[in-house]
């Protein structure tokens, strides 16, 4: 993968196109809310003459091209979009402080045990990634976050209109560092909801009594095994509430 500078990604139609298309995907899930907008001045004042903290961050836009050591004609495009950790600070001016909600996801022994319990007879494994793993999750933090969109995300109603615009980051975008463990409470939960157990020698792997069905979860990668016949059943309950690809 090639990562393009920033003036080679707005130099660069179909870079710009990705960028475009990745924020659309992402405010029709409302990952952040254009309504909100605000100036950032008003924002702080509010914050600091009601004495309630709030966090002040930025989006990042990136563009590379995967497959960049193949021909032209098989380039892939990717647009992405990522909160700034490493510039967010509170209404003062001071370095933001997180919750570091740390991520635990399987580790190789997992993932090597689960796939073990696959190959026994009468089971099989089968995988599946989770669609934008990290927005599916609200960002539950314990101070409201006002993000600065870049100029490319802006809409154009706000020419003229704003100075330093703001708006409220609702789920958990990569590059939050607390983004990971939010992600991983909101699978949690739903998975005991269907009545999985955290296996603790191996943490990030889920059991399933009524099945027999053993979960490897690392961050968006899924990897089911147990008895076949319960498959298809479990993976029809689990996307009934995690967007999760075929």
């Amino acid at each position: 993968t090639k990562l393009l500078s920033r003036a080679e990604m707005l130099a660069n139609p179909k870079a710009v196109e990705k960028v475009k298309e990745e924020a659309t995907s992402l405010t029709d899930i409302g990952t952040w809310d254009l309504d909100s907008v605000q100036e950032y001045d008003a924002v702080k004042a509010e914050a600091k003459a009601s004495k309630v903290s709030v966090h002040f961050g930025r989006l990042m836009t990136i563009a590379s091209i995967k497959f960049w050591e193949l021909a032209e004609h098989l380039h892939k495009m990717k647009g992405r979009i990522v909160y700034r950790g490493d510039c967010a600070r509170d209404e003062n001016g001071v370095a933001a402080v997180y919750e570091e909600l740390g991520a635990n996801p399987t580790s190789v022994q997992g993932l090597n045990a689960c796939l073990a319990y696959g190959s026994l007879p009468g089971h099989a494994c089968t995988a599946a990634d989770a669609v934008k793993a990290y927005v599916q999750a609200f960002l539950k933090s314990k101070y409201k976050t006002w993000i600065e969109l870049p100029p490319e995300l802006r809409p154009e109603w706000w020419k003229g209109k704003f100075t330093r615009p703001v708006v409220l980051l609702v789920r958990a975008l990569y590059g939050h560092p607390d983004a990971g463990g939010m992600w991983e409470n909101h699978l949690k939960r739903i998975l005991k909801k269907m009545n999985g157990e955290e296996i603790p020698e191996y943490p990030g792997n889920f059991y399933f009594k009524g099945t027999g069905l053993m979960l490897s979860t690392y961050v968006d990668d899924l990897t089911l095994s147990g008895p076949s016949e319960h498959h298809a059943p479990f993976w029809n309950q689990l996307m009934s509430e995690v967007n999760v690809e075929p």
